[in-house]
């Protein structure tokens, strides 16, 4: 086996995250197809890790697939004055790479998959179609991967959409991408912010200096029930 598989140094754990139909499964086709795996005119179509026969009738994944993929990363060579930096593949171990890539259900009904996903991994492929823009499910799971840790790649995908479906020209397609950028970089900022400002009130309150609201005091308000005396005559 330790021929077969490369030491835990050089071995990513990766799973590709979305919304439903954003293309998740057709990019782990194009993936595998670049390792040689299927044809390149099969790749997206053949949803190669949908192998239930439900998956493949629904056209959607169930349960997550994965597959173990080769990859050689490149380096430049060393920076000569008045040459520029041509990237060289290095064919040695430290840059031999085997990735386990895991594609995981984008409906809300298989939640729990992604959430298993994204506790195993090493790294998340964030999906996002260029048209639908960002999503319910995408912000649940970029909730998901920060609390475990996790920086997601972003993946615009469907670009074609672009021209194909709304005719924007080019100045109107660079503006479409640009906003679906931005709101998934406020969403993650609005979510790092939330974390930060719950994890500041936690400390607060064990420190004795806040009451766990924001509040800077170390006083904690309670309320009491007082009893009214009221004159009855005898």
């Amino acid at each position: 086996m330790s021929k077969i598989f490369s030491s835990p140094e050089n071995t990513r754990l990766v799973t590709i995250v979305a919304h439903v139909d954003h293309g998740k499964t057709t990019l782990a086709d194009s993936l595998c197809e670049h390792n040689g795996i299927i044809s390149e005119r099969l790749a997206g179509t053949i949803r190669y890790l949908d192998s239930m026969e439900e998956e493949q009738r629904r056209g959607i994944t169930i349960r997550s697939s994965a597959i173990a993929l080769k990859h050689s990363y490149t380096t430049n060579k060393r920076n000569i004055p008045g040459q520029a930096q041509v990237p060289q593949m290095i064919n040695n171990n430290n840059n031999n790479m085997l990735i386990h890539l895991i594609d995981s259900p984008g409906h809300v009904d298989f939640a729990m998959e992604v959430s298993s996903a994204l506790q195993i991994c090493d790294g998340a492929i964030l999906v996002v179609d260029i048209v639908e823009g960002m999503c319910a499910r995408t912000q649940s799971i970029l909730r998901e991967a920060y609390s475990q840790r996790l920086v997601p790649i972003l993946v615009l995908n469907k670009m074609d959409r672009l021209c194909t479906d709304l005719g924007l020209t080019v100045n109107e397609a660079y503006v479409r991408i640009r906003n679906v950028v931005e709101s998934i970089n406020a969403a993650a900022s609005s979510m790092i912010r939330s974390a930060r400002a719950q994890a500041m009130a936690v400390e607060d309150v064990c420190d004795g200096n806040g009451d766990g609201n924001g509040n800077g005091n170390g006083n904690v308000s309670t309320a009491t029930d007082t009893d009214t005396d009221t004159d009855t005559d005898t």
